[in-house]
């Protein structure tokens, strides 16, 4: 009898130890795990959601993910869309629940700036755009997008781009590009 009660409790002791490995294995694995993680493969799980975003500038924005790029990612509203670069996000306040998002293996086939912009162009919004540092640079409708800039045709607020109207024409380079803001006139 006293040698089943020393090895029952020997293998106790084994078990708790082979348990408390098995912790400590887990724990260091999502330790790294997390120490691995990147910005664009984080967002990807809150598509979908509504977030609030500190841009520069002091500029604040509650609105819902859309695609994420390494280099951007999209907003939307139910008036405006928004496409910003990555270094004009300051902070960034997720939501308590994760949405289901799309995989991090789709994310890598994103569409660069230049090509989301010229989805603007095509669409003739009014655009808003925005230097890095927060400031408006201009505001009317794109006229070309280029491989590293565009021109943006001014003219007032709330009226479309008509000959007569516009009042110049901007070259922006893409690389001083905070990010844009188009909204639909009704």
């Amino acid at each position: 009898m006293r040698w089943d009660s020393l090895f029952d409790d020997l293998e106790a002791q084994l078990d708790e130890q082979n348990r408390a490995q098995l912790r400590d294995e887990i724990s260091e694995n999502v330790r790294i795990e997390r120490s691995t993680a990147e910005l664009t493969q984080t967002l990807a799980r809150f598509q979908g959601q509504e977030l609030t975003i500190r841009l520069s500038g002091a500029t604040e924005i509650r609105a819902t993910l859309g695609p994420v790029s390494t280099d951007y990612l999209c907003l939307e509203t139910d008036r405006s869309q928004w496409v910003i670069r990555r270094q004009a996000v300051e902070s960034i306040a997720l939501p308590q629940t994760q949405g289901s998002g799309l995989s991090w293996r789709h994310q890598t086939k994103s569409i660069r700036f230049a090509s989301v912009i010229r989805g603007l162009l095509r669409d003739r919004s009014r655009c808003q755009i925005h230097g890095r540092d927060g400031n408006a640079l201009a505001e009317g409708t794109l006229a070309q997008v280029a491989k590293d800039y565009l021109i943006i045709d001014v003219h007032p607020r709330d009226e479309f781009a008509r000959p007569g109207r516009i009042s110049g024409n901007l070259l922006i380079p893409l690389e001083s590009i905070g990010w844009v803001v188009a909204t639909t006139l009704n």
